[in-house]
């Protein structure tokens, strides 16, 4: 009998629990009198039906399907995501380049400008870093991660450019 009695307790007593759980209680403390407004309102819901399935498929379904998919984001993803790309593009990393141009002679300065504009214009798109360490004008090229990358390069240049090597520098990000 006391068994029961403790079991019937005991199952009132987890009623009232969850009860109390699916309804949180918010009170407000009125600025201009001793008033308190006392509201319940229900605990959030869970939405199952996307739990565990991939959101990139669900919106890619509807829109073949014609839907507009709308996506909002908070403007802090937009501002994190641009000062990523920012601090990214400003960081150097290990890799190679070709060097087209090494010399030290009086009209070194001269010849590397003219190697460096002449080779921008003949390979558009590849980067071209012309450097002066005291006695010596350089001109670098290509920003190439792997040394099998910068192997392909050198063997496209070699024509153009008979003296042109590989060297081992910190070379820009890809962009993103």
């Amino acid at each position: 009998m006391l068994k029961r009695f403790v079991i019937k307790w005991g199952l009132s007593l987890l009623m009232i629990y969850i009860c109390n759980a699916a309804f949180a209680q918010v009170t407000f403390m009125n600025s201009s009198s001793n008033e308190v407004d006392t509201t319940f309102r229900r605990a959030p819901v869970v939405d199952s039906s996307y739990l565990n399935k991939d959101i990139f498929e669900l919106i890619a379904r509807q829109a073949l399907n014609g839907s507009v998919v709308k996506i909002k984001q908070s403007q802090d993803i937009v501002t994190s995501m641009q000062n990523h790309i920012a601090n990214a593009s400003q960081k150097k990393i290990n890799g190679y380049r070709i060097r087209i141009f090494f010399d030290n002679k009086q009209d070194a300065r001269i010849k590397s400008e003219n190697i460096r504009q002449s080779f921008s214009q003949n390979y558009p798109g590849v980067g071209v870093y012309w450097t002066y360490d005291a006695p010596y004008f350089k001109v670098t090229v290509g920003d190439l991660r792997s040394k099998s990358d910068a192997m392909k390069m050198l063997r496209r240049l070699q024509g153009s450019y008979q003296s042109a090597f590989i060297v081992r520098e910190h070379i820009n990000f890809p962009p993103l």
